[in-house]
């Protein structure tokens, strides 16, 4: 098995980025994240409607082609957590994080014994490698991402505590459902939210805990990243095909604008299927939009 990358740069100060992959099926895709340069995916299962079986595909695939593998779990509840982490992902998000019990109960659920209660089975988690026991434990427990979301004006109050539990990675800000919280929704150039964000970056500061940032917009980070943030969420899937699509779709009317209403004629006339030319006419008409 490899070693969680993400995790290593994450200790050594480096900034990674992966995207949500909410709509994704295939393992094309997750390929050309992985072409694209991105450390990490953010599988969620919390708002998009994967089923296990579709979710241990992806997962595999990801870490085939060591691009790591992070599922959102739907709730923080022992089946929910440790299924997630038995298809073989490298790491794990907790939402609506408000508390430091709950922290501790994520860690307990996502790490085996002495540290966690986590059962040992299933070939996933190891990727279908032949491991010992003792070292499948070892392994994992050193390598797999623990990483809950504050969303809620409770979580802020609570940061420093939260902070504080052993064995927590990363802190990732929920923007939607914090602004939402603190009275100014989708307001994130609000000096309240801005100063949130100084608070959560200040505390987990102070025990090594990396934080991060959701964004549809990789430059919108650069903000983040000068508070000190390290894990970027940047964009999801469908939203990529969405601007990819309308700026084609952008530059085909640009085309249409400068020819105006230039029509292709039939080879053959009415029969020539599929295969057109531009008349004289249409050249002329053509012309005079240059």
């Amino acid at each position: 098995m490899q070693p969680n990358r993400v995790k290593a740069a994450l200790k050594a100060g480096e900034i990674v980025s992966g995207p949500i992959v909410a709509e994704t099926r295939t393992i094309g895709t997750i390929k050309k994240f992985k072409l694209a340069g991105h450390d990490f995916l953010f599988l969620d299962m919390e708002h998009a409607m994967f089923d296990w079986e579709t979710m241990v595909d992806i997962v595999q695939a990801s870490l085939a082609y060591d691009i790591s593998p992070i599922v959102r779990a739907t709730d923080l509840s022992y089946p929910l957590v440790a299924r997630a982490l038995d298809t073989g992902a490298q790491g794990v998000i907790i939402p609506r994080v408000e508390t430091r019990e709950q922290v501790e109960a994520a860690v307990s659920y996502a790490k085996y014994p002495p540290i966690g209660r986590r059962g040992a089975g299933g070939d996933g988690r190891t990727a279908f490698e032949a491991m010992s026991v003792k070292d499948a434990v070892d392994f994992l427990n050193d390598e797999t991402l623990v990483i809950v979301q504050i969303e809620s004006q409770a979580g802020l109050d609570a940061i420093e505590e939260i902070a504080s539990v052993p064995h927590l990675d990363v802190v990732l800000i929920g923007p939607q459902d914090l602004s939402i919280s603190l009275g100014i929704h989708g307001e994130f150039k609000h000096p309240d939210f801005v100063e949130a964000l100084r608070k959560v970056v200040d505390a987990c500061a102070k025990h090594g805990v990396a934080t991060g940032m959701v964004e549809r917009s990789a430059a919108a980070h650069q903000r983040w990243v000068d508070l000190g943030m390290q894990f970027l969420v940047t964009n999801t899937d469908a939203n990529m095909i969405y601007q990819a699509a309308a700026n084609d779709v952008a530059t085909i009317r640009a085309f249409k604008a400068r020819h105006g209403d230039v029509i292709l004629k039939p080879l053959y006339g009415n029969g020539g299927a599929g295969v057109f030319r531009l008349t004289e006419s249409d050249r002329n008409l053509a012309s005079l939009h240059e």
